[in-house]
């Protein structure tokens, strides 16, 4: 008589989840079972059947592929802040050496749009006394208010209506995105707008901390011109 065990009629059959638990409790058992190795088939996506240390060591070969592509997006992430931050600096110490309308006007022109890759920038501004290109005055009703109500930065998809009341010195005939960042200083109110003709490009879930920053120091410099 055979003793074999057969697990699709011996009905001390285990079952899937008490033996996975048990492997789980005892994940030597391979090590002391040596032999039971080279007995365990998996099917392949081809057909052939392949050892379970095959698979195994498929498995860890597509997991450390899986770990790489993240290591990389990581070290691209870190170098893109790099970038970002050493244009924030350079951006930050020309805003501070500005002391007119004009200078701040040509600074937003030279280092917004040329090295955040911008396609336009205007600073809003409530009740000041300029008009330039890159600068507007509103008394009243600025366009910026109903998409930054909290007075927080935002990374938004414009219809092309929305682009020209943001951008006004240039016609829109198409949608883009912008990123809007809020200026609050004593008595004083704005809001500073980075534009693209893409509509992806500046996107919700983008981070807004260096734009942030960036909007802190202007206020300072507006409310400086503006006194």
């Amino acid at each position: 008589m055979s003793s074999a065990f057969d697990p699709d009629t011996d009905t001390t059959k285990l079952s899937d989840e008490t033996i996975v638990e048990y492997l789980r409790a005892d994940p030597d058992f391979f090590q002391r079972h040596a032999n039971l190795l080279s007995e365990l088939n998996l099917p392949h996506d081809s057909g052939r059947a392949v050892s379970l240390i095959e698979r195994q060591v498929a498995i860890l070969r597509e997991r450390n592929m899986q770990m790489r592509r993240r290591m990389n997006e990581l070290l691209q992430a870190a170098k893109d802040n790099d970038e970002l931050f050493a244009k924030t600096r350079t951006l930050t110490l020309e805003l501070l050496n500005v002391h007119t309308w004009h200078e701040l006007n040509e600074v937003l022109a030279t280092y917004v749009l040329a090295d955040f890759q911008a396609d336009f920038v205007c600073c809003h501004l409530l009740r000041m006394p300029v008009f330039l290109d890159h600068l507007v005055s509103h008394e009243s009703e600025p366009p910026y208010e109903r998409f930054v109500p909290n007075n927080v930065p935002v990374c938004t998809t414009l219809r092309a209506e929305e682009m020209s009341s943001l951008f006004p010195v240039e016609t829109h005939e198409h949608d883009g995105s912008a990123v809007l960042a809020p200026l609050l200083w004593e008595q004083g109110e704005g809001c500073l707008a980075i534009g693209s003709r893409q509509p992806d490009r500046f996107t919700s879930d983008m981070d807004t901390l260096f734009v942030t920053y960036i909007g802190e120091v202007l206020s300072r410099v507006v409310q400086r011109l503006g006194s």
